[in-house]
């Protein structure tokens, strides 16, 4: 029905999200100056400029050929395009960091990955949080897309309908990814109003 269709187009935008922020945040931090030599820095921002720069769509039908239609080619198109946005937005926020307590605990000689943890890492989990609520909401509309091409959630429903004129269905499905997104933006300000 057309709950799980929902749930399923949901699920897809989660995991795909969540799976490119895991991915992103290494790379965010590989992406920084404040952290590795410049080269380095360039290297990686050059490698995340290249995965943004080709749209979802392509990205779909690609993990399509290679592994077929349904919900698990949905999750990694998605989890690949959430690495490019995640990945800008994350170095941006690493790059604002105040590097005080930081530079404090080197100073001590603090091991570099336990200052990461202690002094960074706490200033940065509310902006990550935003940007992946940000990109979780894109993800929810990109989703329903991928449907369109075979990747699962409620998409490939709605093409079907289409195609039958059946306008009953069309409505009905529509008025369920209105209903989506709407949740999702009052979830994404309820969020957004705790974390201030």
């Amino acid at each position: 029905g057309l709950g799980c269709l929902l749930l399923e187009t949901i699920c897809i935008a989660i995991v795909g999200t969540s799976v490119g922020a895991v991915i992103a945040a290494p790379l965010a931090f590989l992406g920084t100056r404040r952290f590795v030599p410049a080269p380095v820095a360039v290297l990686f921002n050059l490698i995340v400029m290249a995965i943004r720069s080709i749209p979802f769509l392509i990205y779909g039908l690609i993990f399509i050929r290679v592994c077929g239609p349904g919900s698990f080619t949905g999750v990694l198109t998605l989890a690949v395009c959430s690495v490019g946005l995640l990945c800008k937005r994350f170095t941006e926020a690493i790059d604002t960091l105040d590097f005080r307590a930081y530079h404090a605990l080197e100073a001590m000689g603090t091991p570099k990955l336990s200052c990461v943890r202690h002094a960074a890492l706490p200033q940065l989990v509310p902006q990550f949080f935003s940007a992946w609520l940000y990109r979780f909401d894109v993800n929810i509309r990109e989703a329903s897309a991928l449907g369109l091409a075979g990747a699962g959630g409620i998409g490939a429903p709605l093409i079907l309908a289409l195609n039958q004129y059946a306008w009953h269905d069309v409505s009905t499905l529509a008025l369920g990814m209105i209903a989506l997104s709407w949740l999702v933006d009052l979830v994404s300000a309820f969020c957004r109003r705790r974390d201030a």
